[in-house]
């Protein structure tokens, strides 16, 4: 059973999250249930993650570095971003 002090962390948590509405092309739609099935998470965390992941790759792209995929020191695929 939760205590006092969790309840009132999770109330002040909740506080500060933003909820965001969001329209996507069933295509989209389509693939954020997949990756969400996959990987075991919900949705919203599969977004977060992709936030994330962005956020990174911006970053790095501003310091001139780019950001992929390796596979045994060859880049197999590299994340460009728009």
């Amino acid at each position: 059973m939760p205590n006092a002090t969790s309840n009132a962390s999770e109330a002040h948590l909740a506080q500060k999250r933003k909820r965001l509405n969001l329209d996507l092309a069933p295509a989209a739609y389509d693939l954020l249930q997949q990756l969400a099935a996959e990987s075991g998470k919900n949705m919203a965390d599969v977004l977060r993650t992709g936030l994330a992941l962005y956020g990174i790759a911006q970053e790095e792209m501003k310091k001139g570095r780019r950001l992929g995929i390796v596979k045994d020191d060859k880049v197999i695929k590299e994340i460009v971003l728009p």
